[in-house]
Formats: structure tokens, C-alpha cells, sequence
């Protein structure tokens, strides 16, 4: 995420992509966090973020997003996460 994503319009920001190697933009991330995912390895089962070949260079993205946002979403009830195969080629060993 570029430096300044906070001062622009929400709906702007929302178009941003955080993980360009599977071209995952914020508002899937922010989606993820606001139905519970508050962990790193939650939201990559949800959206392929930080798996790329890259090795998650996203990740420090990521983690700042969760930091900001699922705090404003601990009240709320999850939705339970599905768990992803332990095979799963998203899944890192």
C-alpha cells in the first residue's frame, strides 16, 4: 500500500490492490477482517493474499490493515472461517 492510502476516499482506496501477485485489492482484505479474519493466516484462507510467489511481500500491508481495522469489528460475532485442506496449495508448510 502506498504511503497516504489513508487520506484518500474510501471508495478509492478500496480499488487499491495490496497483493499484486494474486491481484487481491483492500476492500477484499477489509471485507475478510470486518467478517472475522484477525490474523495473518485467516485472511490468507480467505483471500490468497500473501501466497503469491513473491513469498508475501504484502504481509507488513496486511498486518497494518488488520491493526486498523479489526479492532473496530471485535464487537461484532465472526462468521466462522472455513479451514482450508491441509494440502491446499495456498497453504504454507
Amino acid at each position: 500500500m502506498d504511503e497516504g492510502s489513508e487520506s484518500l476516499h474510501p471508495a478509492i482506496r478500496g480499488l487499491k490492490t495490496v497483493c499484486r501477485c494474486n491481484n487481491i485489492k483492500y476492500k477484499t482484505i477489509e471485507k475478510a477482517i470486518r467478517e472475522g479474519a484477525c490474523t495473518l493466516a485467516q485472511i490468507a484462507t480467505r483471500t490468497t493474499a500473501t501466497t503469491g510467489h513473491c513469498g508475501g511481500s504484502c504481509t507488513p500491508d496486511i498486518l497494518q490493515m488488520i491493526a486498523e481495522h479489526a479492532p473496530a469489528y471485535a464487537q461484532q460475532t465472526p462468521k466462522p472461517a472455513s479451514t482450508p485442506p491441509a494440502n491446499a496449495w495456498w497453504v504454507k508448510k
